[in-house]
């Protein structure tokens, strides 16, 4: 990580002729200070650029124009060996532009090297795992979905879904929502579907919205995404038009 390496020679540099000047100790605490404070900026800016870049793709992808978006991420690479997880980031990005083009082969691969955090990106992936019957990667995936985005309800009534729905699995199902319940009490979703599945009926996962849209598991859910596509790119045509 040149950010880091950057920060240990600049820090070096400064540090040892402290050694005779002063101490050995002071020099190891002014050493750390830069260290960090040098990896801080770096981050910082790195961070900056890479939500230009993602603001751009996003301004694509309203007007469908996915090539051009994923060009544009793919510019976030340049800075992959300046920041952690900038790779799985962009990739995140361009696996969730791919998979809603239905272009699920290709949006996998990237999706396998996408960031948890990003839980709407990572339940595609597990989706994915799911279709390419990958079970046991599904669960691992999963664990590590609920892990890392433990105050995110939709992630446990997504686990309780393909649990139940999926994998015939209740108890599984029920251990997820259960946990999620206890997490966020106040959550009316989670506790609408733990009680569904406490009375052996199907929860209406059309509740969560977009980020349940968006993995189109379901045809209605599949019809529901297309709708606002067509709507955005009419809404698009609208504006060219005015703008005539």
């Amino acid at each position: 990580m040149f950010s880091l390496l950057l920060g240990i020679l600049i820090g070096a540099l400064v540090a040892v002729p402290l050694v005779y000047f002063i101490n050995i100790g002071f020099a190891i605490f002014i050493a750390v200070f830069i260290v960090a404070l040098v990896f801080f900026f770096i981050t910082r800016k790195v961070t900056k650029q890479l939500q230009t870049i993602f603001n751009e793709a996003n301004t694509e992808v309203q007007k469908q124009h996915y090539d051009a978006a994923i060009t544009t991420m793919k510019g976030g690479y340049q800075f992959a060996n300046w920041a952690f997880l900038v790779r799985a980031q962009v990739d995140s990005q361009i696996g969730t532009i791919l998979y809603i083009q239905k272009k699920f082969g290709e949006a996998y691969k990237y999706l396998q090297k996408s960031n948890p955090r990003i839980y709407s990106a990572y339940t595609m992936l597990i989706v994915g795992h799911w279709k390419n019957k990958k079970i046991d990667k599904l669960k691992q995936d999963m664990d590590l979905l609920v892990k890392v985005n433990k105050k995110e309800p939709f992630v446990y009534s997504f686990a309780a879904y393909m649990y139940g729905e999926q994998l015939n699995d209740k108890n599984e199902a029920l251990a997820y929502l259960k946990k999620g319940t206890k997490l966020l009490p106040s959550n009316q979703n989670l506790k609408d579907h733990l009680l569904a599945l406490q009375n052996n009926k199907k929860f209406k996962m059309e509740k969560w919205g977009d980020v349940w849209y968006q993995l189109m598991i379901e045809k209605k859910s599949l019809s529901r995404l297309q709708n606002k596509m067509m709507k955005q790119q009419q809404k698009g045509m609208k504006v060219k038009n005015r703008a005539r």
